[in-house]
């Protein structure tokens, strides 16, 4: 079993491809190939606030499954030598969105890693605001780089 993998601000940008604004974590903890627990601060200087919406700021239901997402893909790409693998979206179910969330609260994510086969790779995340259920996903993601070639030549249709 691989160490505890513990991410902050300062190193966790060298697991992601994404600009900064697009990084919704602070603070991650990953069990690689298992789990992963993490955090977003959720500020009033946030940049979707000024927008989602003006008066009446609430994290929108979308970055709070992106979250939990990346929280699910720090759990591949903490395994030793995946680190650059390139992970996308490819489906999520039973998602549902139980409490809004706004500047000053903390978000809290859990995730567990269900399955991971020939580049796909299955989750079941949440995520929390103190004790209460904020969001609940399951979700999948991708490598194309491991995907079999058959499976990506029937997908692009090039």
């Amino acid at each position: 079993m691989e160490e505890k993998v513990i991410l902050t601000s300062e190193n966790m940008k060298k697991y992601f491809r994404q600009s900064s604004e697009y990084i919704f974590l602070d603070h991650v903890e990953i069990i690689p190939g298992k789990s992963a627990s993490a955090v977003k601060m959720v500020s009033a200087q946030d940049w979707y606030f000024q927008y989602h919406f003006p008066g009446n700021p609430v994290m929108p239901g979308v970055f709070q499954m992106e979250a939990i997402m990346q929280t699910g893909g720090l759990i591949i790409n903490a395994l030793k030598g995946k680190k650059n693998l390139s992970l996308l979206f490819r489906s999520c179910k039973s998602v549902r969105i139980h409490k809004a969330v706004r500047p000053g609260d903390v978000l809290k994510t859990r995730v567990i890693l269900n399955s991971y086969r020939r580049g796909v790779a299955w989750f079941q995340g949440e995520a929390l605001v103190g004790d209460a259920l904020s969001c609940t996903i399951e979700f999948s993601l991708i490598a194309p780089d491991e995907i079999p070639c058959v499976y990506r030549e029937r997908s692009n249709p090039n």
